[in-house]
């Protein structure tokens, strides 16, 4: 990690700005393709369909605490997130029954719904965003999208410590 950071910091301020500024300003543009109007219909905020998709809708129950780590979020954070979600009959919470300390937290039938048509909804986004890409474009933009992918996870396990 530490010939890592003498990369970074063997730029200048300047150069490191630039370099995160075009960073973002590629997350925004990605976001803004993949995110089309047709989400606001859902009427969700963008936290909650974060949280929504971190479920498989196949009926899988996540406890607190996997679905803080997977938004990166507090527990306590969550909690008010999952509160205001279970308000909107998106998802259930109960207790575990064998350990009573452990929370657990599924889609419920509307939270079903609800995802599949977000999972739709971006799906058909996706599709009209690549359909136009050569052959060649289309490996480069795969390429590029697992290498993020890979290169964010990495990170977020240095940064958790794993």
């Amino acid at each position: 990690m530490v010939s890592k950071n003498i990369v970074i910091k063997s730029l200048s301020k300047k150069d490191w700005n630039d370099i995160l500024q075009r960073i973002m300003t590629s997350y925004n543009d990605l976001s803004k393709s993949i995110n089309p109007v047709e989400l606001l219909e859902i009427n969700l905020t963008p936290t909650h369909i974060k949280a929504l998709t971190c479920f498989s809708g196949d009926g899988e129950e996540l406890n607190m605490s996997e679905l803080s780590r997977s938004l990166g979020v507090s527990n306590p954070t969550m909690t008010a997130l999952i509160d205001r979600l279970i308000k909107a009959k998106m998802v259930n919470r109960e207790r575990d029954k064998i350990d009573r300390r452990v929370v657990k937290v599924s889609l419920s039938d509307s939270g079903r719904e609800t995802l599949k048509k977000l999972m739709s909804i971006r799906r058909r986004e996706m599709e009209r965003m690549l359909m136009n890409l050569s052959q060649e474009e289309l490996n480069n933009f795969l390429t590029s999208m697992e290498m993020v992918a890979q290169l964010l996870t990495k990170a977020r396990r240095a940064r958790e410590g794993r």
